[in-house]
């Protein structure tokens, strides 16, 4: 089997690094609730413009920063923060040594989305590290994981033995359709809303691999 799995909230709690940096932002600058509230919503879990970001945290917590030294401010806050999720580490590595061939397959900077793969020490479990800003393309563009299948050597391979996985409908479910792989969706308890269920919904990343790895009954343990 082959996996191509995201990085940001499916492999490492990106959203979970921001919203911690922010509150310590917030309360430094002697911010209110509502001004993390708007901080987190600009954000949108990751995925709004970070341009857009950068302008809320300077008007709402009074930086003197222009907008590309704020955008660097909370990459770096980030990088500081974020941690790989429980237990998948030792999913990968169950994956890998059964024969399976594991990319990560990141929308983002190649620093950023390699500085989080360096300090999670991701990079000797996977076998491959495919990034959007190196490769000129992104998810939900297909091409992005066509790139990662050629860096397997699966160029070929039957698609209903290829899995993509991750946390975003709109990107990563989505470049797994077009691509004609199969999907797991992780869905970090929120109800799956949409046509076309995946193939896999699963609170956590650990919980997908596992269904979508093992028969039913079976865990990845």
């Amino acid at each position: 089997m082959i996996w191509l799995l995201d990085l940001d909230n499916t492999l490492v709690g990106r959203a979970e690094a921001f919203a911690s940096w922010a509150s310590g932002e917030v309360d430094a600058a002697g911010g209110s609730a509502d001004a993390l509230a708007a901080i987190l919503a600009a954000d949108e879990g990751g995925h709004g413009s970070k341009e857009a970001l950068a302008q809320v945290l300077i008007e709402r917590l009074g930086w003197d920063e222009d907008v590309p030294a704020a955008i660097e401010r909370f990459r770096a806050g980030i990088l500081d923060g974020v941690r790989v999720y429980d237990g998948v580490l030792f999913a990968l590595d169950v994956l890998r040594g059964a024969g399976h061939r594991v990319a990560i397959v990141t929308n983002g900077t190649s620093a950023q989305q390699r500085g989080k793969v360096a300090r999670c020490g991701l990079e000797a479990h996977v076998d491959a590290i495919v990034v959007s800003e190196e490769e000129g393309v992104a998810k939900p563009d297909p091409r992005l994981l066509e790139v990662a299948l050629d860096r397997l050597g699966a160029a070929d391979v039957d698609r209903r033995r290829v899995w993509m996985v991750g946390d975003a409908a709109h990107a990563d479910v989505a470049a797994g359709r077009a691509a004609g792989t199969r999907t797991a969706w992780v869905s970090h308890g929120k109800p799956w809303d949409g046509p076309d269920r995946p193939d896999v919904v699963a609170a956590t990343t650990r919980e997908a691999l596992a269904l979508a790895a093992s028969p039913p009954g079976a865990v990845l343990d």
